[in-house]
């Protein structure tokens, strides 16, 4: 097999002195060649004669296909060209016997001969060998090369696939680096931009601060009630106009930007990489609140203005507030506001995830306990986040009415429950119990859904209420 032969020197290619290298036309020889034929640094192709600059042999690259074929002919024992020719003598019908002239016709195994018809009878009865004639030899031998092509068929194939894999595999990770290159480019001229709005807005704000000292300074000096009313309502005027310029100046991904595009009635989302795929969560604007609905996996419209729930978690007080909405059989009755305890931090971070969906599962479908032995709504076994939850205690404090607490019902089993109060209580509710947050708004609701016990009390929706105002 010729091709696993070096063109010049004609020795087999192997992983030392005569490992074959790419010379920059194309074509190859082994390492030992191509340093004797670099001169001053140019080397000339004894085949095509294209000169070219190297310095160094090592600097052409490794034929690492050549390589991988001379292993497979070693570990799978298939002789090299020059290794069969040695091992198996020639011989074809137009050879003839050296001592009778004729042609050798026969092959003896055990002695390694080739034997013509006369030598043939004399071998037998005097050493007792067996023959078998050439041809029969012959397509033994061509069997075994089939055999030997096959393989080495098959081999070049295998490569082949992987270096056509690997070939895609480095035009990929070059698209992914190109799209990462342009969007980091974009990020840094978008943050640019936003440096001088902030800068800007900075000033402005400084401009009406100033304003607003003086206001107050003759607000302070003003001798009537009059007096009084016209500066507070100059003070309230600016800080609307305030307002109104950074809601038209700055971009979506700030309060104001956002409430921008509520005015423009667009379609606004939060995105979070979630279980390594992008999910989003729908905004909208209720009463002084933009609403966090849970995160899904839907599809975002194009138009749709998207914010990263990250730069939307700094816009979060250290007491958050979140909304259940309550349905009542088949009628929603309406929504309820639940003031987080600032104090009970690894709790709070549960109800944010448990509301906003981060970590899988959300209350949306837990139903609610309205049964008049209670002391108020009893949730069923809560969603247990995938975030490892250390409940904070405040067990010593005495329930009190629109109290909403939560305690284990079982930790074996991962069950939390939460419970509504109506009324103070001093109701044993197990270990892990704390009053984790209150009603701010919708007892109403929460009574109604109480005191009607014939109907099923279900949470259709649920999420993080970000005050804006």
């Amino acid at each position: 097999m010729d091709f696993l032969d070096c063109k010049v020197c004609h020795v087999p290619y192997d992983e030392e002195e005569h490992r074959p290298r790419h010379a920059p036309c194309g074509h190859e020889y082994c390492t030992m060649c191509i340093k004797a034929l670099i001169k001053a640094s140019i080397f000339m192709c004894p085949k095509c004669r294209q000169k070219n600059k190297v310095d160094a042999a090592e600097d052409m690259p490794v034929n690492f296909g050549l390589i991988d074929v001379v292993r497979a002919f070693k570990t799978k024992s298939i002789p090299l060209a020059k290794e069969t020719e040695s091992r198996l003598p020639r011989a074809t019908n137009d050879e003839v016997c050296n001592m009778h002239g004729k042609s050798l016709g026969h092959w003896c195994r055990k002695c390694q001969l080739w034997l013509c018809n006369e030598c043939l009878e004399h071998h037998t009865s005097s050493l007792g060998c067996s023959t078998e004639v050439a041809t029969k030899i012959m397509d033994e031998m061509k069997e075994k090369n089939s055999k030997d092509t096959d393989v080495l068929l098959s081999i070049f194939e295998d490569d082949t696939k992987f270096v056509s894999s690997k070939i895609q595999e480095l035009k990929d990770n070059r698209k992914e680096i190109s799209d990462k290159r342009q969007e980091l480019l974009e990020r840094s001229e978008k943050y640019g931009e936003e440096v001088i709005m902030l800068t800007n807005v900075l000033e402005q704000g400084n401009l009406q601060k100033e304003k607003l000292l003086d206001s107050k300074r003759d607000l302070n000096a003003a001798d009537s009630p009059h007096s009084v009313s016209d500066k507070l309502k100059d003070w309230t005027q600016r800080k609307q106009m305030l307002r109104n310029w950074s809601v038209k100046n700055l971009g979506t991904d700030t309060l104001f930007g956002l409430l921008k595009a509520f005015e423009e009635e667009k379609v606004v989302y939060a995105e979070k990489l979630i279980n390594n795929e992008i999910r989003h969560a729908k905004l909208s604007k209720h009463d002084q609140n933009i609403d966090v609905h849970p995160f899904l996996k839907q599809t975002v419209s194009d138009g749709s203005v998207c914010m990263p729930f990250d730069r939307l978690q700094k816009m979060i007080s250290e007491a958050p507030l979140v909304f259940l909405e309550l349905t009542l059989g088949l009628t929603v009755k309406g929504r309820v506001l639940i003031r987080l305890n600032k104090e009970l931090p690894n709790n709070r971070e549960y109800v944010v995830h448990i509301v906003t969906g981060q970590t899988g599962p959300t209350l949306v479908g837990i139903a609610l306990s309205n049964s008049n032995k209670n002391y108020g709504l009893y949730s069923n076994a809560l969603p247990f986040s995938e975030t490892k939850f250390t409940p904070d205690s405040n067990g010593s404090s005495i329930p009190k009415r629109g109290d909403v607490i939560c305690f284990l019902g079982n930790m074996y089993f991962q069950q939390i429950l939460f419970h509504v109060a109506m009324s103070p209580t001093n109701h044993t509710y197990g270990s892990g119990f704390c009053v984790f947050g209150h009603v701010e708004e919708g007892m109403d609701v929460i009574q109604e859904c109480y005191e009607n016990s014939s109907s099923t009390v279900v949470i259709s929706d649920c999420g993080l209420a970000i005050e804006h105002e």
